[in-house]
């Protein structure tokens, strides 16, 4: 294989991963839409309760990295786990 053909896959395998990742990210833009706002709503009143994002986290029983994600709009979050941060809250995220 020459030198030519090598760099040529590999620039084809970095342009599909690109477009695996965009692909992805369109096809999720409905839930981290939802995501983003939960996020505000949820870095809003931590700031209200001068709670730390560490003190969720432990009354959650999550990982710090993982409430991170939730204040980042880039977890998924499950209705559980909004129902759980609602409560810890004292606020509703989610209407239905």
């Amino acid at each position: 294989m020459s030198d030519n053909t090598v760099i040529l896959n590999k620039l084809s395998q970095g342009q599909s991963e690109w477009r695996d990742r965009v692909d992805s990210r369109h096809k999720d833009a409905d839930w981290l839409k939802k995501s983003a706002m939960i996020a505000v709503k949820v870095l809003s009143r931590l700031h209200e309760l001068g709670m730390s994002q560490k003190q969720l986290a432990e009354v959650l029983r999550v990982s710090p990295q993982y409430v991170s994600k939730i204040v980042k709009g880039q977890q998924n979050l499950t209705l559980e786990t909004i129902s759980k941060l609602e409560r810890i809250l004292g606020m509703e995220l989610v209407t239905v």
